[in-house]
């Protein structure tokens, strides 16, 4: 990172004051507020800045790299505009249970709960995903089949939205299952 260039005071001539120049960050700053003072509505129940600061939902997913822009583009297409708050645990649904070690679920809950009070969310939705290596430390044996592989995890799934609403009873709760090559398919509902 460079660093900013003081430069001198500058007297157009001896009788008129120096004027103090300031860097290029403090004028894009100054700029930057004269616009957002300009730009925004006024601060009185504006319904602009009411939804400001609301999501439309946490998403807890795997922290497997290989499934991100799959789940990513589901929500694009679900509409949510980004408007969404996201927890990567390993395992997703798993990482309820405590694993791989109690803070898991520990840190799902907080951020479940800073989500709702920062950002007014109405829903959670929960992606497992196919070849889960978390999973695969709970389930030695491989999978028969795909359909196999989605039970068993529709299983934690269902665990897991049963938590949720548990303590939250006004969140709706949405469950996927995302296989390898991006088809994400709803995993229905116990409600």
């Amino acid at each position: 990172m460079a660093k900013p260039v003081n430069l001198p005071d500058y007297s157009p001539c001896s009788c008129c004051p120096p004027i103090h120049a300031f860097s290029r960050r403090h004028f894009l700053w100054g700029l930057m507020a004269s616009g957002l003072l300009a730009g925004f509505p006024s601060m009185d129940n504006s319904p602009v800045l009411k939804n400001l600061f609301q999501a439309q939902a946490l998403v807890l997913s795997c922290i497997d790299f290989r499934f991100l822009n799959y789940q990513r583009s589901f929500l694009n297409e679900q509409n949510l505009d980004q408007a969404y708050d996201w927890v990567a645990l390993a395992g997703a649904s798993l990482a309820l249970t405590g694993f791989p070690n109690p803070a898991e679920a520990e840190t799902f809950w907080d951020q479940l709960a800073l989500s709702k009070q920062l950002h007014n969310i109405n829903r959670v939705i929960i992606f497992d995903h196919q070849d889960c290596g978390a999973y695969a430390k709970v389930r030695a044996q491989p999978f028969g089949d795909r359909q196999a592989e989605e039970n068993f995890h529709a299983g934690y799934l269902h665990q897991a939205e049963a938590q949720i609403r548990e303590r939250y009873p006004d969140l709706i709760v949405e469950l996927y299952f995302v296989d390898l090559t991006g088809q994400v398919k709803v995993i229905a509902s116990l409600a």
